[in-house]
């Protein structure tokens, strides 16, 4: 700030300022509730096993080792049950590319999952068929979190014909924002795509604020790899 001869207009109102005085009111940031959770829809067996997995014949002799390892039966599963092939089906598709059907069956079973694919080896579907798979069932939703506008409009109007998506951001007035979440109320979309900041929003500037927020399927972040190329005190 620019300092005031001593005896100015500015330096006598600035020595009367008090805490008391301000004529603002600071804005609250605590944390909001989280929505309702959904349970997996194939939930793992105590054992760490999911139904309707079945062993690729390569494994031979190993498939007793690994199956007393967690979740590691996941890495050879090539039989996911038929209300997820039919999904595929409904998607356009006759069968899964290397890697999506571990993903998509960790996700349908509630187990933190990452997915490390090249561009157009299909890590969207990764998350876009148990999307549709939850709302179909539970009627709850996916979040997509997602650094960039442009990979968000991208993402909507790149979906295939079976789903349905919203998205928040800045670029958006009051009133598309309101109607989008009126969507999401109303369970006319399967998938919410949003800002980190949109995310972590507090009090009356919190998504979860609002009320009839439907249950929240399994959330996915989009483009992970900029929490560090981008620095971790970047972005929420």
């Amino acid at each position: 700030f620019p300092l005031l001869p001593p005896g100015s207009r500015g330096d006598v109102e600035n020595s009367q300022l008090t805490p008391n005085s301000l004529d603002f009111q600071g804005l609250e940031f605590s944390p909001s509730p989280p929505p309702a959770a959904v349970d997996p829809l194939y939930p793992p067996h105590p054992d760490g096993t999911i139904p309707g997995k079945s062993w690729s014949k390569s494994m031979g002799k190993k498939k007793k080792n690994m199956e007393k390892l967690p979740h590691s039966h996941l890495l050879n599963f090539t039989d996911p049950p038929e209300e997820v092939l039919e999904a595929l089906r409904i998607f356009g598709y006759d069968s899964f590319r290397p890697g999506q059907a571990e993903a998509i069956m960790r996700i349908l079973s509630g187990l933190s999952t990452l997915v490390v694919l090249s561009t157009g080896m299909g890590k969207s579907l990764c998350y876009q068929l148990p999307a549709f798979l939850y709302h179909k069932n539970s009627g709850s939703i996916c979040l997509v979190i997602s650094p960039l506008v442009s990979l968000m409009d991208d993402q909507v109007s790149g979906l295939p014909r079976c789903l349905k998506a919203v998205c928040i951001h800045s670029n958006l007035s009051q009133s598309q924002r309101e109607a989008a979440m009126e969507k999401v109320r109303n369970g006319r979309a399967q998938i919410l795509l949003l800002s980190p900041e949109a995310l972590v929003g507090s009090g009356s500037y919190s998504l979860f604020f609002r009320d009839r927020f439907p249950p929240v399927a399994f959330a996915c972040l989009d483009e992970a790899h900029c929490v560090s190329q981008w620095s971790h005190n970047f972005r929420p």
